[in-house]
């Protein structure tokens, strides 16, 4: 699981690339890899243009991205972009982790640190 927090911004967005990477490099299929925005307090334009290609990176590896954000001044720029047309994101993090098989629904867990 990624964790952000603060500002996500032209500054501030390498680290988020690298932890996109370093999480879907750990992915294992089906379970998803999460974002979590939640303690995000500025999203610009530099994050969602990361969260895009992380998004087509996981969609091409076979590992669902998914995105936690609840706070107005996160789903706005979604909204804004269309961006939450391509992944929308979920309100809590136990939404995030449950993943849609063809044998039915599966939460997955977090993994202790």
């Amino acid at each position: 699981m990624v964790r952000v927090a603060g500002e996500v911004d032209a500054m501030t967005v390498r680290e988020l690339k690298h932890e996109i990477a370093v999480g879907l490099a750990l992915a294992t299929p089906p379970a998803p890899v999460v974002v979590d925005l939640t303690d995000v307090d500025f999203f610009a334009a530099a994050g969602l243009n990361e969260l895009h290609r992380g998004h087509l990176a996981a969609k091409a590896a076979g590992v669902p991205l998914r995105v936690v954000a609840s706070h107005r001044h996160v789903l706005r720029p979604f909204e804004i972009s269309g961006l939450d047309q391509e992944i929308t994101p979920c309100p809590t993090l136990a939404e995030a982790l449950v993943v849609h098989t063809p044998r039915g629904l599966r939460r997955f867990a977090l993994p202790a640190t």
